[in-house]
C-alpha cells in the first residue's frame, strides 16, 4: 500500500457502515493502520542523496567511494506486487450482481406480499363472514361436508390416518 493510499481511506465513513458489534475489531484495525502509517512516515519515500565528491576527496582509500556509490545507486528496494486488487474487484463484481438479483427478488416479494394483503383487505371481516363465505376465502382451512373430520381437524387425529394404539388389538 502506497502512503497515497493510506491517506485517502476515509475511515468516519467505513465506521458508520458498521454494525456495533465490529467497533471493537475496527478501533484494533485503524490503530494497526494509523501505527504502520506512522513506521512508514518516519522513513523517507526516496533515500537521502550523498554527495559522493566530498567522500572521494576525503576518504584516502582508492577506488572505495566508487564502489560504494556504484552499490547504493544499484541498490533498489522492490515494491511488492499488487496481488489482491484484482481478487476483490472481481469479488466485489460478483457481489454487485448478487445485489441485484437479491434487490429483485425483493422487490418480487414486496409486490407478492403487496398484492396477498390488497386481497386480504377485500374480504370479508372474519366477524360478517358466514361459514359459506370462509370456505370460498379459505378453501383449504374450511371444513369440507362431504369429508368430516373429527376435532382438532388435523391429519394424524383423524379415523383414515389411525395406526392404532400400541398394546390393543
Amino acid at each position: 500500500m502506497s502512503r497515497r493510499a493510506i491517506k485517502t481511506i476515509n475511515w468516519s465513513a467505513l465506521a458508520e457502515t458498521l454494525p456495533e458489534t465490529e467497533k471493537v475489531a475496527f478501533a484494533a484495525f485503524k490503530a494497526k493502520s494509523d501505527q504502520h502509517l506512522r513506521r512508514m512516515n518516519a522513513n523517507p519515500e526516496t533515500p537521502p542523496k550523498i554527495d559522493w565528491a566530498y567522500y572521494k576527496k576525503n576518504v584516502l582509500v582508492s577506488g572505495l567511494v566508487d564502489k560504494f556509490q556504484k552499490e547504493y545507486e544499484s541498490f533498489k528496494v522492490p515494491y511488492p506486487a499488487d496481488k489482491y486488487t484484482s481478487d476483490i474487484e472481481a469479488q466485489e463484481k460478483e457481489m454487485l450482481v448478487q445485489i441485484e438479483e437479491f434487490i429483485k427478488s425483493s422487490n418480487q416479494r414486496i409486490s407478492d406480499a403487496n398484492k396477498e394483503m390488497e386481497r386480504i383487505k377485500s374480504l370479508l371481516p372474519f366477524s360478517e363472514m358466514t361459514m359459506e363465505d370462509f370456505r370460498d376465502a379459505y378453501p383449504e382451512l374450511a371444513i369440507n361436508p362431504d369429508n368430516p373430520t373429527i376435532w382438532p381437524h388435523t391429519p394424524e387425529v383423524q379415523p383414515e390416518n389411525d395406526k392404532g394404539v400400541p398394546g390393543q388389538h
